[in-house]
Order: C-alpha cells, then structure tokens, then sequence
C-alpha cells in the first residue's frame, strides 16, 4: 500500500508542477538551462554597406515604373459612333474581319509620329528605400525603440515629392476587468424544544433519553450584486512619418513593447539635378529625334519632302552617379536577459546613438541618361549635325536604336543629288543636315558613304574631370551655407525624473 502511494505526488507538488507548466509559451528557453551566444563573424571583404555587427542603414533607390496609358481605339466610341463607323465601312466594301481589325487597333493618325516625345532628362522618378538593421550582436530581447534615417543630397534636390501620411498605430497592452460582488445573507424565527425523561437506580446505573419533542419557525433570504469593470490599456506608436524638403529627408519610426523597427521603408519621390551647380558647358546638347516616319503606306522610303521628322533641342546632363549623406540616429533596447517574451519580466537597459555619416549613391550613373545613338558616315569621325532654327549646330541623335537605324537606311537611300548642297533639309519644316565640320555659313558638304548608327558615350576622361568639378562645387555651395547659419544654441537639459 505504501509503495503504491509514492506513485503520485502530494498535493502540493502537483499545484507547483501545474504552475510551472501554465505558461511555457512566455520563454524562449527553461529556467534550468543557461544558453551561450558564440561565434566569431567578419563582413565579406569590399562590402559597401555599413556596419554588419551593430545598428546600421542602407539607402538606395530604383526607377518607379510608370503606369502605362492605354491607347484609344474605336471601342472607346459610343454604340452610336460604333454604328456609324459599321454602316460606313460596310458600305465601302469592308469584309468583317477588317472591321474587326479596325475595332482592335489603336487610333493613330497617318502622318503621326512613331516616337513620343521624351521626357526632359534631369528629372529622376524614383522609390526610395532606406534599410535598417539591427547588427548580428544583438540577441534574443534585443530591438530597436526608434529610428531617425537622415539624408542629406550633395548635388542633387528632392523635387515633385509626395508627404507621406504618418502611419499611428496602436498596441493594445492589456485588458483589465475588475468584479466586485456585495451578498446580503438573514434568519429570523425562533426555535424551542421539550425533552422528557425517567431514570432507574439499578447498577450500573441506567439513564435513558425519551419524549424529545422540538419545532422552529422562521424566515430567511439572500440578497447579491455583482459590477463588472473593463478597462483596454492601448499604447499608440507612430510606425512612420517623414519629414522632407528640397535639400533634406528625415525618416522617422517608432516601435512599441515586442515591436521592432528594423526593416525597409519605401517612399517615392523625384530628384532633380541641382541647376545652380551645374554649367551649360556641362551638358551636352543635341537635337534629339522625338518623331519619324520614313516609310509610306506601301512601306516605301518616302521622299525628303515628304518624310516627317520632329525634334527638339535637349540637354543631358553628364552621367555622374547622384550622391547624398546618411546618417541614422537610433535608440536600443538592450535586454540583461531575454529568456522572457513579456518585456514586462526583463531587465533591460537602454540607449541613444548615431552612425558615421557615410555618402552613398542614390542613382547610379547608368541611369542619369537615356542611351542615344547618333548617325556616322563611313567616310568620316563626326557625327551627323542639323541646324536650329537660330542656326545653331547640334549633333543628331536617337533614344532608340531602331529608329536611328531606319534613318540610317534613308540616308543610304537617297539619291547622290540630296548631298549635292552644304545644308539639305527634310520635312514641310525643312530641318537642314550639315556635316558638323567647318563654321557657321561655310559647312563643309556631307560626305555621302555608308551611313550606320553608332551609340554615343561621353570620354571618360572628359567624364571624371566633369564630375569632380561638380563634387567640388557643391561642398564650396555646402560650406559656405553652413558658415552663414547661426550656432545652434544647447539645449536646455530637462530636470531629472522623481
């Protein structure tokens, strides 16, 4: 019997045991055991990020794509104008497939042009991203209070922007309910009793209890009330705000009890390229090719009368990559011991920081212009040119290649009396063509050859000692700026907590 008590444990043993399992969910790892944090790491050689071991940020940005407008067709016509348009080419002789076909393409005139027009280079649509970590040093517990990613443009501006709204959250705490119960418990009556009895002397003596007689009256009742409280304990934490102006965009994040801010945050916005650092010497200016149609309805090479050609003066800037400072101001939580996941059970300590101010790209050189391509003869180095309307020379040249070819292939087309004169023209607006070698009213003839299209790159060289040049301006614009900004006063520190 006594072996087969020591099977269970005491009462007590069990109400501990019980206890101790209720809620396991709130730790990472048992009481009993002691987990070690080692290892040894090193960032990969050559890595541009910053820091891999502690707190740290990354800012980049790609191009935001544009949303695609559809063309108009004739679907886009009312019942009415579907009708009209049936009747009519019904009457002409259409067959229904070409009616169908006719329904699917799109609206375009026959004299218009195959290229849009591009958009004016310097602008830079783009998504900003800013990336934040937490660092491999940091363990179990450990996260980021807040965040302020601070970046600062050296030769660029922020333009055409969009405010973001301040994303408030709020953390739901605790819920508290509190009962409070009141009972009313009464009796009121009487109770009486009789008892008669006898005894006989005899040993041993003998007494005996008899006749008990008894009856009560009376009346009882209860009373109770019971009122229940609730209460929510809400925290509300801003997840995002930005603040931003042309020369400066602060990022601005916030966390609340096991909530962490380390991740990515996206904002799209536009840069501009600062004109007040940059010389019309330092872009190079051409006559670019918005719109060509060389061919006619039977896919012949049209006539240089009747060829239509539309262009614009434009101004690329050079490809220097667009850089900006960045700093992140943070504070840490750092927890003594983060075998709980209730905040509330640790022991924890905090902190305020900052990084060193690095420059990063923002946008890469490669996307700063659209690639162009320019017509050569094969007789000779230069470029083909045209002359404005105020007969300035600039060179030619197209956004994409197969238009640049298709001209290329008119110009080999044309006959030899088309380069008989120093400046043949193209088009009702007569747009003239001249060599680029020689000076203003003394071209020298086009030499007519093999006509190809080549795509443009500045010299290095050319490029470096532009882009240097640039750099040197904007840290001069940049110190003399910071030279006539009044010191800052210090601030007043705040009296300490009771």
């Amino acid at each position: 019997m006594r072996s087969s008590l020591k099977r269970f444990p005491t009462p007590i043993v069990a109400v501990m045991m019980l206890g101790a399992c209720a809620h396991a969910e709130n730790y990472r790892w048992s009481e009993d055991s002691s987990p070690k944090f080692a290892g040894n790491l090193s960032p990969p050689d050559g890595s541009s990020f910053g820091s891999w071991s502690d707190p740290s940020v990354s800012v980049y940005s790609f191009a935001s794509p544009a949303t695609p407008t559809p063309d108009a067709s004739l679907r886009d016509l009312s019942d009415r104008g579907q009708a009209a348009l049936i009747l009519a080419m019904t009457a002409s002789g259409a067959k229904p497939d070409d009616i169908r076909d006719a329904l699917a393409k799109p609206l375009k005139a026959k004299t218009a042009p195959t290229e849009t027009p591009v958009v004016t280079e310097g602008v830079f649509k783009r998504t900003l991203v800013a990336n934040v970590t937490k660092g491999w040093n940091a363990r179990p517990g450990d996260r980021l209070v807040w965040t302020w990613v601070y970046v600062k443009p050296l030769n660029f501006a922020f333009e055409g922007y969009t405010i973001v709204a301040t994303d408030n959250q709020v953390l739901n705490i605790e819920n508290v309910t509190n009962a409070t119960t009141a009972s009313l418990t009464g009796q009121l009556g009487r109770t009486t009793s009789g008892t008669t009895g006898s005894t006989t002397t005899a040993p041993p003596v003998v007494s005996t209890l008899s006749n008990v007689l008894g009856g009560s009256a009376g009346v009882s009742g209860s009373v109770g009330n019971t009122y229940t409280t609730t209460a929510a304990i809400n925290q509300q934490y801003v997840k995002l705000g930005a603040d931003i102006v042309p020369g400066e965009l602060r990022i601005y994040r916030e966390s609340e009890r096991n909530l962490d801010v380390a991740g990515n945050t996206l904002i799209a916005l536009s840069l501009r390229m600062d004109p007040n650092n940059y010389q019309d010497a330092d872009f190079v200016q051409t006559l670019r090719v918005t719109g060509l149609n060389v061919l006619d309805d039977k896919r012949a090479f049209r006539s240089a009368d009747e060829t239509v050609i539309d262009v614009s003066v434009n101004k690329a800037p050079p490809r220097c990559e667009l850089k900006a400072e960045v700093t992140l101001f943070y504070q840490f939580r750092r927890a003594k011991d983060g075998r709980s996941y209730v905040e509330g059970q640790q022991d924890a300590e905090y902190y305020s920081a900052q990084t060193t101010t690095k420059a990063v790209t923002v946008v890469p050189a490669g996307d700063i212009t659209k690639p162009s391509w320019r017509i050569f003869s094969s007789a000779s180095t230069v470029p083909l040119y045209g002359l404005t309307v105020f007969d300035d020379s600039l060179p030619i040249d197209f956004v994409s290649y197969e238009q640049a070819n298709a001209f290329a292939a008119w110009l080999n087309h044309q006959p030899k009396s088309f380069f008989s004169t120093a400046t043949p023209s193209i088009g009702k607006m007569g747009l003239k063509l001249i060599s680029g070698i020689g000076m203003k009213g003394n071209w020298t003839p086009i030499v007519a050859g093999q006509f190809i299209a080549r795509p443009f790159s500045q010299p290095p060289a050319d490029l470096a000692k532009t882009c240097l040049k640039i750099d040197q301006s904007y840290a001069a614009t940049a110190a003399a700026v910071a030279a006539s900004q009044p010191r800052p006063q210090p601030t007043p520190v705040p009296p300490k907590r009771k």
